[in-house]
């Protein structure tokens, strides 16, 4: 004989299951990923054709469920970078962005619903020279068994375009008819070689022996080349051969930059004017000797 179930239990049973059906249905599902980008920042706002601007901001995951943030980075309405980050819910990530510009003129910047914007300056080439003596040569230095004159230039608004170096030098005596000498532009390193040309000594004026003369202004052509750190340049005759070149030295400025030197790059061994001329001469004080060598070219200055 079956069972029956007494129709109050029946009731109490649907009540029961309906119940559970209305709480599954009152839970609401899980929001998916959602951003929101804030503090952004854009360094410097205004900037120089070709420098470099940077884009910072914070991204947030404000949804229940994590996700990717893939949104581009747009200037001027085109994409300009896209960096993809996964965020758990809650969670933030601050993002770097590079750009630059070489066009002048207003750029916005948009990340999401974040915005910002910088400028670029009109700018024009200028021409410029870097030197460290006053145009007063107050005597010459042979270049001999010293090998040769170095000097370092840093430029002071990156990049510089050199396009020549210029000599304040001489010849004098006898027996330099044929030789040559080696000009050279040198990277940071003083290793890496950026120009190297080998030049007739009868590429400076001719003077004879005596009495003395002061050097002159010679221009040397080289390759233009962008240089934004630091360089050197070498005249170099040899190690131990007086070939008569005379270089125009400077005592009015001390010196910070100039240096004798031996040997031919990748080695180049700076040596001391007081370990090279007697004590009781006045260019064996090396802070003294400015040569009188110079990089002309040109930089980018905000018209």
């Amino acid at each position: 004989m079956r069972r029956l179930i007494p129709i109050t239990g029946l009731i109490a049973i649907t009540l029961s299951a309906f119940a559970a059906l209305l709480a599954c249905a009152s839970q609401a599902p899980l929001a998916p990923a959602s951003f929101q980008v804030t503090s952004l920042q854009v360094s410097p706002s205004e900037v120089m054709a070709g420098d470099t601007v940077t884009v910072t901001a914070t991204v947030t995951n404000q949804g229940n469920l994590p996700g990717n943030f893939d949104e581009p980075l747009m200037v001027n309405g085109t994409a300009a970078d896209k960096k993809v980050v996964t965020l758990q819910p809650g969670a933030s990530k601050t993002l770097t962005y590079t750009i630059s510009k070489y066009k002048s003129g207003p750029y916005s910047v948009v990340l999401s619903n974040a915005t910002g914007k910088f400028s670029v300056k009109e700018t024009v080439q200028q021409q410029t020279e870097l030197k460290y003596d006053n145009d007063q040569s107050k005597t010459a230095l042979w270049a001999g068994n010293n090998g040769g004159f170095l000097i370092d230039f840093t430029p002071p608004t990156p990049p510089f375009r050199i396009n020549t170096v210029r000599i304040c030098g001489g010849v004098y005596g006898t027996g330099w008819e044929g030789k040559t000498f080696d000009l050279y532009i040198l990277d940071s390193d003083m290793k890496s070689v950026l120009y190297d040309q080998t030049y007739a000594i009868a590429k400076f004026p001719v003077r004879g022996a005596f009495p003395y003369m002061a050097p002159q202004w010679v221009d040397f052509d080289v390759p233009e080349m962008n240089l934004a750190s630091k360089f050197y340049i070498y005249l170099y005759t040899s190690t131990g051969e007086h070939k008569g070149i005379h270089m125009g030295v400077d005592d009015s400025v001390f010196n910070d930059h100039s240096q004798l030197a031996q040997g031919k790059p990748p080695i180049i061994n700076p040596i001391s004017t007081e370990n090279f001329y007697p004590h009781n001469i006045w260019y064996a004080d090396s802070t003294k000797d400015n040569w009188m060598i110079r990089a002309a070219g040109t930089v980018l200055a905000a018209h």
